[in-house]
């Protein structure tokens, strides 16, 4: 051994042998009881027996293999504890995600309940609301029957003032056209009266005097004096 430390540094002694029946069975209660402390004491018992079944089959198994192959094929016991530590950490998580699944569907039928009550209340008001709803629709027709009465008077109103509006505007032209005649007879008179005005100026004393001496004025002489009368 001093000659070859190796030998006792880097070897193992297989110290494991193969665990009774009854040692199997226990450990496996001993570790399955806690995780399947809710469920009844034939279903742990099924487990326990499956676990045993399991490593034993194993271990049966591993023997054949090394008589045909020559080659080995290690169960021991941390094999088994290793088998139920699986089975524990398998259960926690499908009893995670039943836990998931139990929790969304009872949060849909809380909504399908929720949305029931309302669907019955909303339907509860409809009725109510029905003989509200008959009113409002005879009101409403019988509002679009004096709608339909006025707009038919607006229409025949709406063509009276426009016949009165043509009358108003051909009124307008004629007036309009009688003012243009007027303004250019008015254009024409004066430079007359402006002439008129002038010669009104120029005429002096001794003028008049000659009219007054005219016992039978001209024509032109009356007509300037009747005009000057007005």
């Amino acid at each position: 051994l001093r000659k070859f430390p190796s030998l006792v540094n880097c070897c193992t002694i297989d110290w494991f042998s193969e665990w009774p029946l009854e040692a199997l069975d226990s450990v496996a209660n001993t570790f399955l009881r806690d995780p399947l402390k809710s469920e009844s004491e034939e279903l742990v018992r099924s487990v326990v027996d499956a676990c045993v079944f399991i490593h034993q089959s194993v271990e049966k198994k591993s023997k054949e293999f090394f008589e045909t192959l020559r080659r080995y094929n290690y169960v021991t016991p941390t094999s088994y504890l290793e088998l139920l530590q699986t089975f524990i950490r398998l259960l926690r998580e499908k009893r995670a995600e039943l836990e998931t699944m139990r929790s969304r569907l009872q949060i849909g039928l809380d909504k399908l309940n929720s949305t029931a009550s309302q669907v019955g209340v909303m339907e509860k008001e409809l009725v109510d609301l029905q003989p509200v709803l008959q009113k409002t629709t005879v009101e409403v027709e019988e509002m679009i029957v004096v709608i339909t009465a006025d707009t038919e008077k607006a229409n025949v109103t709406k063509a009276k003032v426009a016949q009165q509006e043509a009358e108003a505007n051909e009124k307008a032209a004629e007036a309009k056209a009688i003012a243009d005649d007027a303004q250019a007879d008015l254009d024409k008179a004066l430079p007359a009266l402006d002439a008129a005005v002038k010669s009104l100026k120029l005429l002096t004393k001794n003028d008049i005097v000659e009219v007054k001496a005219l016992k039978n004025p001209p024509a032109g002489v009356r007509l300037v004096m009747e005009v000057c009368c007005i």
